[in-house]
């Protein structure tokens, strides 16, 4: 390990000198020269100690070819030790342009140098990127508060494992299929993916498959050109069109017809598209995530999910737990929803009967009935205190040996369903919407569950 030196924090700054491929770098009479105290770290465990005993706030990373892949994975760890680290990298064998992962570039890297150093460009960076850290402190703060009602909030085991996840996910670039309930937070986690890679200045375009008819959905999904059918009286640019240079979210993949699927999985192998009745194709550079609530393992057996798309997209894969699942989360939640949602001259505690009911509750909703109840409660409330009657809720009682788990669940399937129709007046679409479920699944899960419209 290198000797910790002694410098003066009033004429010199510090400069970490992060050099995992051992190149020979005595740079240390240069890096003095332009007022900087250069640490030199071959390892993370070492690189971690001087970032904590130093207050690291600029960093020069070595990198070449054979050690991208080292190099980013270790930038990755040291962000959750500090993130406004600000880091300039070196070329060792000045091949940019040539790193398969260059285009991760932007997202960790302020600016980049090449061997050999031209050292009154280095110093002007190195003087630019210290110029920028109070803006860029100022700026973490802005998005941390602008982003602080979508993060993912939760406690539990699973949830940790999923944040930690969505992190290594954010920074790879392919495709990314979100599978869970409905009601999870399979957009939510699109999202954070989104805003945490080196997409997130470019667009996040959103589609519901199942939201859609089959006969509009190519169009949507890739665009037509004015007159290419009936009523097209004008240039439509696609959904997939829209994201180039960000994300494109398909949410209900599951729910695609067999035609856009061949489509889809088209430009899903050479990222080209056609709009309708164009002559020419269009080249995009985005990044696909796909959720979807229903199996689609199940869906490929009985032919309605081409197997091969289904292999294409099954790489990067993330399932979000169910509520029930991580019942350690609810009284958490429920807490940080009634804040959220509660008028400002009043003050709300749930009744400790109510805290019970809603640890024994199934949630077929998942994350969102548990929000759309607490904002009933709110407003239904007569005291201070919320009971369940405030928040519609029915905890239903059985007796294990007794009633199968899928009784219990059609009970409750049946009350969701039931209240949804309710509440919008028999108008299947809207409460379709309500439960983020398309229509078709809304009259399959009403025929299930023998509820006569």
């Amino acid at each position: 390990m290198v000797e910790l030196a002694k410098f003066n924090h009033t004429k010199q700054k510090p400069l970490l000198l992060l050099n995992l491929n051992n190149e020979k770098c005595h740079w240390e009479a240069e890096f003095n020269a332009l007022n900087w105290h250069c640490i030199h770290s071959s390892n993370i465990t070492e690189t971690i100690k001087f970032i904590e005993e130093y207050d690291i706030k600029i960093a020069i990373a070595m990198i070449s070819s054979a050690y991208q892949q080292c190099v980013f994975k270790t930038l990755s760890k040291l962000f959750e030790v500090k993130k406004n680290i600000v880091w300039i990298a070196i070329s060792c064998d000045n091949q940019f342009a040539q790193y398969p992962l260059s285009h991760q570039f932007p997202d960790y890297f302020f600016d980049y140098h090449h061997l050999p150093i031209n050292w009154d460009k280095l110093g002007h960076t190195l003087g630019h990127a210290y110029g920028m850290l109070p803006l860029r402190v100022e700026s973490s703060g802005q998005q941390s508060k602008q982003h602080e009602n979508d993060e993912i909030l939760g406690k539990s085991t699973a949830i940790k494992r999923l944040k930690s996840d969505l992190v290594k996910i954010a920074r790879a670039d392919g495709a990314v299929l979100i599978s869970g309930e409905t009601g999870t937070g399979k957009g939510l986690c699109a999202r954070t993916i989104h805003r945490d890679s080196y997409r997130k200045n470019g667009p996040f375009i959103k589609i519901n498959c199942g939201a859609l008819p089959s006969t509009l959905l190519h169009s949507e999904l890739f665009g037509h050109e004015k007159g290419a059918f009936t009523g097209a009286d004008k240039l439509y640019i696609g959904h997939i069109e829209r994201a180039n240079k960000g994300t494109l979210f398909l949410d209900e993949i599951g729910d695609l017809s067999l035609d856009s699927q061949v489509h889809l999985l088209q430009f899903l192998e050479d990222h080209v598209i056609e709009r309708l009745g164009a002559n020419h194709s269009i080249t995009i550079d985005c990044r696909i995530i796909f959720a979807s609530h229903v199996n689609l393992e199940a869906a490929v057996e009985e032919g309605r999910f081409r197997e091969d798309l289904y292999h294409r997209l099954n790489i990067l894969r993330i399932h979000i737990p169910s509520l029930r699942e991580r019942r350690e989360d609810i009284e958490l939640l429920a807490n940080a929803y009634l804040q959220l949602y509660k008028p400002a001259s009043r003050a709300f505690t749930f009744a400790p009967r109510t805290l019970e009911s809603m640890l024994r509750y199934e949630w077929p909703g998942n994350v969102r009935e548990l929000k759309n109840r607490i904002q009933r409660a709110v407003v239904m409330a007569d005291s201070s205190a919320i009971h369940e009657a405030d928040m519609g809720m029915k905890v239903v009682k059985y007796q294990q040996s007794k009633i199968k788990l899928a009784q219990q669940r059609m009970e409750i399937d049946t009350e969701v369903l039931l209240d949804a129709i309710n509440r919008h007046n028999h108008n299947i679409s809207a409460a379709a919407r309500e439960l983020n479920i398309s229509r078709t699944t809304f009259y399959r899960l009403v025929k299930k569950c023998k509820i006569k419209l």
